[in-house]
């Protein structure tokens, strides 16, 4: 029991000295972490979302809606400069 806690004393300490000793260190680790937990935060909401949202999205019917009927009132291809 005694050697888990010297061997969990020198990763604290290793820890320490390696991230919190300098505060330009300790500021850089903090903000690289937020960064990537919002990365992972935002990744993890727009998976969620697309799964509750499958058929909804505009991405999910992009190529079915020109061909749903032909009224879209557009010209096709006539000549009406009479």
């Amino acid at each position: 029991m005694a050697q888990k806690a010297a061997n969990s004393d020198k990763v604290l300490n290793l820890g320490y000295r390696v991230l919190m000793k300098r505060n330009s260190t300790y500021i850089a680790f903090v903000l690289a972490g937020a960064l990537l937990g919002e990365r992972v935060v935002n990744y993890g909401f727009d998976k969620a979302w697309e799964q509750n949202n499958q058929g909804k999205l505009f991405k999910h019917m992009e190529g079915k809606l020109g061909q749903e009927g032909g009224g879209d009132g557009g010209d096709e291809g006539g000549d009406d400069d009479e």
